[in-house]
């Protein structure tokens, strides 16, 4: 689908899990965090309690861990028990609209990646808003780069980021052209967060179909992550950016998504100026499902994942 005026939350082929997911998600009421500004708020502290930082005991079991500081803040690299098979290292540049930690999928994946392809994993605990803004949240995604990177051949760096991670992600890879230095390889985006100021009109078609989500409490975050900044500048929202040179990219989004949009702009942008992109769309899925490990839908996903790094 490429559409942007298509049927945004279709629900043929979606599994009995993913739809358990999403119904559970429903119950919990996952989506109220973002629904509006002062919910966000008033539940902060619980979204940002440091203990989240650090890797679960499920992931310390069966990986190396090593802890390095990057400009005060807290990093992991994970590494295969036995060494690394791969000489790949990845930048994970983790989600959560500026305001949250790293969630239990996102460890998953980290897990998962060390695993099947013999990488080597860094996920940079990064500041939060709206106790930081961009300011202080970009330096430390910029030198988390430079430390853990910049000593590889290009074509063993690997960027990824989900939801807002997306969006530091792609600015970084073009400081990096614009400065000509060497960009990453492959750059990898799960339901990326790139218009900050959740503008396109078909995300308000699915805010009420998508059960993770809301637009008022990312609008908010957004506001927090540019402090006076414009929203559409370029370093604060790439969705529009200038996208030539940036390596191989690959974005993950799902129907009920509502950051779609941001996706599939940026698709269109980049074939306007011949930039490598591939857009895997996945009917009636909600945000970041890539990383949920009992899904159908992730599984296949994740192959795809896999396809497009090892290329």
């Amino acid at each position: 689908m490429t559409d942007t005026q298509a049927e945004p939350c279709p629900t043929h082929r979606v599994s009995l899990r993913a739809r358990a997911a999403i119904g559970l998600m429903r119950l919990q009421r996952t989506s109220e965090f973002y629904d509006d500004a002062e919910t966000m708020r008033a539940r902060l502290a619980e979204h940002q309690d440091p203990s989240l930082t650090r890797p679960p005991y499920w992931v310390r079991a069966v990986t190396d861990v090593e802890h390095q500081v990057v400009d005060g803040h807290d990093s992991w690299t994970l590494r295969a028990p036995q060494g690394a098979r791969s000489s790949m290292h990845v930048l994970h540049l983790h989600g959560g609209g500026f305001v949250e930690q790293p969630g239990r999928h996102h460890w998953f994946l980290a897990r998962w990646l060390v695993h099947r392809l013999g990488a080597t994993v860094t996920l940079p605990m990064y500041p939060l808003a709206p106790g930081a803004d961009h300011r202080d949240i970009w330096p430390v995604a910029q030198h988390s780069y430079e430390r853990f990177l910049a000593a590889h051949p290009p074509q063993d760096r690997v960027v990824l980021g989900d939801s807002c991670g997306g969006a530091l992600a792609l600015a970084l890879a073009q400081l990096l052209r614009d400065r000509g230095e060497p960009v990453p390889s492959r750059i990898g985006l799960f339901s990326p967060w790139l218009d900050l100021a959740v503008s396109d009109p078909l995300s308000a078609r699915i805010a009420p179909h998508d059960p993770a989500l809301g637009t008022e409490g990312l609008r908010q975050a957004g506001r927090w992550y540019a402090a006076g900044t414009p929203l559409d500048d370029a370093e604060i929202s790439p969705v529009d950016a200038d996208l030539r040179g940036l390596g191989r990219i690959a974005a993950f989004v799902g129907t009920r998504d509502l950051l779609l949009a941001d996706a599939r702009r940026l698709k269109r942008d980049a074939e306007q100026v011949g930039q490598d992109i591939e857009l895997h769309e996945y009917p009636g899925m909600f945000h970041n499902w890539i990383m949920q490990p009992p899904l159908p839908e992730a599984r296949l996903a994740r192959r795809h994942l896999l396809e497009f790094l090892r290329r």
